[in-house]
């Protein structure tokens, strides 16, 4: 067959670099051009993929030499082996069995003595499944070298995190950054003080605090012109979502996290691990923050933290909730006398939804000071009562529940496996035919958004079991935080949000002529609760008409 127009392709990835010059491109286009030449093959392309992985497909040059042999312009390709064409068994066989069949092209790997004029090609599926096992075996390579340099408690990321900066004399390991630490702790801080990450980026523009791109642009780690040149404005924009990711990040315990994420074999995408196959190596460098404000602030900044019309942020904000529908409760005011007031937030949407649930600032303002006086005043003069009290009350409140949230759990778990293994097999399901490219797309969003889902209610989860099993000492961190408080005279948002994990208030009840409403304290460590009932009748206005509620100053 001389004077056929033939297409040369060569490919080269950065694994077959390691083998050495014999998988060279210039060696494999010698070896192609020597080959044509011999047999009088007129070259009418060299396409050249290099640093391209036989994975996939998408190839710059491979598709530009489909496109020609779509335009009719190629009779016959040739490759030095079948590893050149690609390392996908499925992929591979559906060009050199269907495609190039189909649109009437020879196909020839010259090492491995295939060629598709032949009919006798049995070996080279042989060999494509071989080829498939050396990437996969070299997958398998790279993801234990990453999982062992992990466990070393290795730093990888190419930028340093705001608070850090990487050892002059091991770029693996972070040191203290002085001019960029106060900056975590300050964010720190200004969570258990009870501010929200919203808060805090405006706090943050308004103190002039540098974000952490900018820190990065400055100090030429990442290009951010395009933000930064023309608008210093924007040194000092801060992102909500930037605060609550370094609130959430162990890094500023001391400790590395990695493998957060995998790439799924041949499918190309980026899944993200289940905290169990995560690596996370404490003690790896300086902490920022203790162990307890980490804790507390994470627990805090759920909660959000909404201001008035008059831009006051209430001292009870994200802690006061609905007793019936669990809906935040929020602040009004009763504009007979502009008292201040809470509502059920629901009631406040819509009035049939549920009660109002009416609170008077002030009456909770005591009940929650009295509450905070007799926990302490009891903590202070014998704190193994307390410890008995606060567990009692722990264990009545989750009977049952620690053997349930296992279950839950473990079934979390396992469907996260099979969520896992069906990524893996849509891939090869979507390559044989038997699902469209639609469709794919559309499961593996589905997937995606489940497995999204299982990693945060795994994480919930495993949260509950820890409370559940430390119990006895969270009670005792409880009994010696009340026992601080015997002199406590006033409250402010940073004490309630220390020691409160959420404050629950019922609707008012007539007992006997007697308006009473019940507030119901849920302490942290541990969940400790406390009802406080009191007169709820002073407000009320004497013809019993309807009260109304209006925002303002």
């Amino acid at each position: 067959m001389n004077g056929v127009r033939t297409a040369l392709y060569c490919r080269l990835s950065k694994d077959d670099e390691k083998q050495g010059d014999s998988e060279s491109i210039k060696t494999q286009k010698a070896m192609l051009s020597q080959y044509a030449a011999e047999r009088g093959f007129i070259v009418v392309g060299v396409y050249v993929d290099d640093g391209w992985s036989g994975l996939y497909f998408d190839r710059p040059d491979f598709q530009r030499m489909v496109s020609d042999i779509e335009a009719g312009k190629i009779d016959i390709v040739i490759t030095k082996d079948l590893s050149r064409l690609g390392r996908d068994h499925l992929q591979v066989g559906h060009y050199t069995e269907i495609y190039f069949p189909m649109k009437g092209v020879r196909y020839i790997a010259v090492n491995d003595n295939v060629d598709t004029a032949n009919k006798n090609n049995d070996i080279a599926a042989i060999k494509n499944v071989m080829n498939e096992f050396y990437s996969r075996d070299n997958s398998r390579k790279i993801k234990s070298s990453i999982r062992a340099r992990a466990k070393a408690g290795l730093y990888r990321s190419s930028f340093n995190p705001i608070g850090y900066r990487k050892s002059p004399d091991n770029r693996n390991k972070l040191i203290v950054d002085e001019e960029t630490a106060w900056i975590v702790q300050r964010i720190f801080e200004l969570v258990l003080a009870g501010n929200g990450p919203h808060r805090i980026v405006t706090i943050f523009r308004d103190e002039q605090v540098p974000c952490p791109s900018w820190w990065l642009h400055s100090r030429g780690e990442k290009d951010y012109s395009d933000r930064f040149e023309g608008h210093p404005e924007k040194k000092y924009e801060w992102s909500h979502t930037v605060i609550r990711n370094i609130v959430s990040n162990p890094l500023y315990l001391g400790s590395t996290v990695m493998c957060k994420t995998e790439t799924v074999f041949k499918a190309g995408i980026c899944k993200k691990n289940a905290k169990k196959d995560q690596v996370k190596v404490d003690g790896t460098h300086e902490a920022l923050v203790s162990q307890e404000d980490f804790d507390q602030a994470n627990d805090m900044i759920l909660s959000r933290k909404r201001a008035d019309c008059s831009g006051n942020v209430s001292i009870f904000s994200g802690l006061i909730k609905c007793a019936d529908c669990g809906k935040a409760m929020s602040q009004r005011y009763w504009t007979r006398s502009r008292v201040k007031i809470f509502v059920c937030g629901t009631y406040a949407a819509n009035t049939k939804a549920c009660a109002d649930h009416r609170i008077f600032y002030d009456d909770l303002y005591d009940a929650v000071l009295a509450d905070i006086r007799e926990m302490a005043s009891m903590a202070f003069a014998d704190k193994d009562k307390a410890i008995q009290k606060a567990m009692d009350s722990f264990y009545a409140s989750n009977s049952g529940e620690a053997s349930q949230t296992e279950m839950k759990l473990k079934k979390a778990r396992k469907r996260y496996d099979d969520v896992t293994q069906l990524f893996d097999r849509l891939y090869e399901d979507a390559l044989e035919g038997r699902i469209t490219p639609l469709n794919q797309e559309r499961l593996m969003q589905k997937y995606q958004t489940e497995q999204d889902q299982l990693l945060s209610q795994i994480e919930q989860l495993e949260k509950a079991l820890k409370n559940h099993k430390d119990a006895e000492l969270n009670a005792l961190r409880w009994a010696e935080e009340m026992a601080k408080l015997t002199e406590l005279q006033e409250l402010d948002a940073e004490l309630l949000n220390r020691i409160i994990e959420r404050i629950e208030v019922s609707n008012r009840e007539d007992l006997d002529g007697e308006v009473r409403q019940t507030v119901k304290i849920i302490y942290r460590f541990g969940g400790f609760a406390s009802d406080h009932s009191f007169s709820a009748s002073r407000y009320l206005h004497p013809s019993g008409e309807a009260w109304h509620m209006a925002r303002g100053k």
